[in-house]
């Protein structure tokens, strides 16, 4: 972490250490403060999360945001247990946070992942 204004935490791999080692596997997930309530109420939304993924699992992450030192140990532990972008998605933010917009980004991202694949979904016979 660099406690600049805004602060700036990393953990894991960058997009390009991640792409070098795992290909077309990568996805790279950002979310603007500008898309987050409290950095918006707080005119604090210059900055982004970062997350990235190699087949929906968390390789890295990088954070440019208020307290962003205080925010990385989740996405370091995500790191470290191999967990994937929806395991966040499922955890419970207090909202409206800054750290919230982690489980904001892995939320959209898993509805992202579900609308490209909505061709799968079984439909009903209409009557």
């Amino acid at each position: 972490c660099v406690y600049t204004e805004p602060e700036f935490a990393r953990v894991g791999l960058t997009v390009e250490e991640a792409e070098a080692r795992h290909g077309a596997d990568v996805d790279a997930w950002r979310l603007e403060l500008a898309h987050n309530h409290r950095a918006r109420a707080d005119d604090a939304a210059d900055g982004c999360l970062v997350v990235v993924t190699v087949k929906g699992r968390v390789v890295g992450a990088h954070l440019l945001a208020p307290h962003a030192g205080e925010m990385v140990h989740e996405l370091a532990v995500a790191v470290q247990q191999q967990l994937r972008l929806d395991d966040l998605a499922d955890v419970v933010h207090a909202h409206p946070t800054i750290a919230g917009g982690i489980g904001q980004l892995a939320a959209e991202a898993a509805y992202e992942k579900a609308h490209r694949l909505r061709w799968l979904m079984k439909k009903r016979p209409t009557r």
